[in-house]
């Protein structure tokens, strides 16, 4: 019986995918953005929010014991943001946001062409 069990929480059983979004969210901070594939940030992968209050990168890790992994910048803390696109046939993109730390995501050009204008726009008051 044990080994049931065991299988049933290998194959997905007790599997929770997807992280509740208001257990990282301040109270009334709105979601201006949010990406649609990973993005890479140092050596790990994340999904990226961007509220009208901060950028968020968030994953969950391990199969069976999840753990929260996130990553937050206040937009108001924001020193600089640069973007670049390297590649001919395969485009990737790089956006450096200088804040208390300095982050460096890299991902397809579709996915951080329109985060890096929704940034920019936040944290110039458009």
């Amino acid at each position: 019986m044990p080994r049931l069990v065991l299988i049933y929480i290998l194959k997905g059983g007790l599997n929770h995918s997807s992280m509740p979004l208001q257990d990282f969210l301040l109270p009334q901070e709105n979601v201006k953005f949010h990406s649609d594939s990973l993005v890479r940030y140092g050596v790990k992968k994340y999904r990226v929010l961007i509220t009208d209050k901060r950028i968020i990168l968030f994953a969950q890790r391990g199969h069976i014991l999840k753990t929260d992994d996130i990553v937050s910048e206040r937009l108001d803390r924001l020193q600089g943001l640069e973007y670049s696109e390297k590649g001919v046939f395969f485009k990737v993109s790089k956006i450096s946001i200088m804040g208390t730390t300095r982050l460096d995501i890299f991902g397809p050009t579709s996915e951080l062409r329109p985060m890096f204008h929704n940034l920019q726009s936040l944290v110039n008051g458009d």
